[in-house]
Protein backbone atom coordinates (compact mmCIF):
# COMPACT_ATOMS: atom_id res chain seq x y z
CA UNK A 1 0.00 0.00 0.00
CA UNK A 2 1.11 3.53 -0.85
CA UNK A 3 1.13 5.85 2.20
CA UNK A 4 0.49 8.97 -0.18
CA UNK A 5 -2.74 7.42 -0.81
CA UNK A 6 -3.53 8.10 1.86
CA UNK A 7 -4.38 10.44 5.47
CA UNK A 8 -4.15 9.93 8.82
CA UNK A 9 -6.08 12.47 11.01
CA UNK A 10 -6.35 12.34 14.73
CA UNK A 11 -9.72 12.63 16.75
CA UNK A 12 -9.78 12.47 20.67
CA UNK A 13 -6.94 10.33 20.83
CA UNK A 14 -7.96 7.73 17.98
CA UNK A 15 -6.33 7.58 14.62
CA UNK A 16 -8.51 7.82 10.74
CA UNK A 17 -7.21 6.68 8.05
CA UNK A 18 -9.11 8.23 5.26
CA UNK A 19 -8.48 7.81 1.43
CA UNK A 20 -7.06 11.12 0.00
CA UNK A 21 -10.54 10.06 -2.82
CA UNK A 22 -12.55 10.41 0.19
CA UNK A 23 -12.28 14.91 0.27
CA UNK A 24 -15.16 15.55 2.54
CA UNK A 25 -14.53 16.54 6.30
CA UNK A 26 -17.00 14.25 7.58
CA UNK A 27 -16.71 10.30 7.23
CA UNK A 28 -19.47 8.55 5.30
CA UNK A 29 -21.54 6.01 6.57
CA UNK A 30 -23.72 3.69 4.57
CA UNK A 31 -27.63 3.45 5.87
CA UNK A 32 -29.46 1.62 2.96
CA UNK A 33 -33.02 2.77 4.59
CA UNK A 34 -35.88 3.88 3.74
CA UNK A 35 -36.96 7.66 3.93
CA UNK A 36 -39.89 10.01 3.23
CA UNK A 37 -39.77 13.77 2.27
CA UNK A 38 -41.55 16.76 1.76
CA UNK A 39 -40.94 19.77 -0.19
CA UNK A 40 -40.55 22.44 2.21
CA UNK A 41 -44.24 23.84 3.15
CA UNK A 42 -46.25 20.97 1.51
CA UNK A 43 -47.63 18.25 2.83
CA UNK A 44 -47.42 15.38 -0.48
CA UNK A 45 -45.23 12.54 1.51
CA UNK A 46 -43.01 10.82 -1.15
CA UNK A 47 -40.42 7.65 -0.25
CA UNK A 48 -36.55 7.48 -1.07
CA UNK A 49 -33.87 5.21 0.22
CA UNK A 50 -31.28 6.93 2.13
CA UNK A 51 -27.97 5.26 0.34
CA UNK A 52 -25.34 7.22 3.17
CA UNK A 53 -25.23 9.37 5.76
CA UNK A 54 -22.41 11.92 6.98
CA UNK A 55 -22.02 14.64 9.11
CA UNK A 56 -22.75 17.64 6.47
CA UNK A 57 -25.31 15.23 3.91
CA UNK A 58 -26.84 12.14 2.82
CA UNK A 59 -27.42 10.59 -0.53
CA UNK A 60 -30.29 9.51 -1.43
CA UNK A 61 -31.92 7.57 -4.25
CA UNK A 62 -35.36 8.96 -5.55
CA UNK A 63 -37.99 7.91 -8.05
CA UNK A 64 -38.90 11.68 -8.61
CA UNK A 65 -36.32 14.31 -10.13
CA UNK A 66 -35.42 16.69 -8.03
CA UNK A 67 -33.68 20.08 -8.74
CA UNK A 68 -30.81 21.41 -7.33
CA UNK A 69 -32.02 24.07 -4.89
CA UNK A 70 -34.79 22.25 -3.59
CA UNK A 71 -35.56 22.66 0.00
CA UNK A 72 -36.96 19.35 1.39
CA UNK A 73 -37.99 18.26 5.23
CA UNK A 74 -36.86 14.51 5.17
CA UNK A 75 -37.32 12.07 8.42
CA UNK A 76 -35.20 8.92 8.56
CA UNK A 77 -37.86 6.70 10.43
CA UNK A 78 -36.87 3.97 13.13
CA UNK A 79 -38.05 0.82 14.20
CA UNK A 80 -36.50 1.28 17.76
CA UNK A 81 -38.63 2.52 20.55
CA UNK A 82 -34.95 3.67 22.09
CA UNK A 83 -34.16 5.69 19.24
CA UNK A 84 -36.41 8.74 18.04
CA UNK A 85 -36.73 8.92 14.16
CA UNK A 86 -33.94 11.76 12.32
CA UNK A 87 -35.90 14.84 10.59
CA UNK A 88 -33.69 17.27 9.12
CA UNK A 89 -34.26 20.43 6.59
CA UNK A 90 -32.07 19.12 3.30
CA UNK A 91 -31.26 21.15 0.55
CA UNK A 92 -30.52 19.34 -2.91
CA UNK A 93 -27.07 20.18 -3.92
CA UNK A 94 -26.53 17.52 -6.64
CA UNK A 95 -28.93 15.28 -9.02
CA UNK A 96 -27.76 12.17 -11.45
CA UNK A 97 -30.14 10.06 -13.19
CA UNK A 98 -29.96 5.83 -12.52
CA UNK A 99 -31.39 5.43 -16.17
CA UNK A 100 -31.21 1.69 -15.93
CA UNK A 101 -32.98 1.50 -12.32
CA UNK A 102 -35.71 4.39 -13.52
CA UNK A 103 -34.61 6.37 -10.67
CA UNK A 104 -31.96 9.29 -9.28
CA UNK A 105 -29.40 9.62 -7.10
CA UNK A 106 -29.55 12.84 -4.90
CA UNK A 107 -26.95 14.35 -2.78
CA UNK A 108 -28.66 16.77 0.19
CA UNK A 109 -26.55 19.19 2.28
CA UNK A 110 -28.07 19.15 6.02
CA UNK A 111 -29.59 22.87 6.74
CA UNK A 112 -30.85 22.08 10.08
CA UNK A 113 -31.65 18.72 11.99
CA UNK A 114 -35.04 18.96 13.93
CA UNK A 115 -35.49 17.75 17.97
Amino acid sequence: MDTRDFQQTKNNNSSVERSFDEKRNFIRMRMDTMITYTYRNKTERYDGRCINLSGAGMLLQTDKKLKIGDNLQLTVPTDSADYSSLSASVEVMRVSAMPDQHKFEVGVVIKQIKG
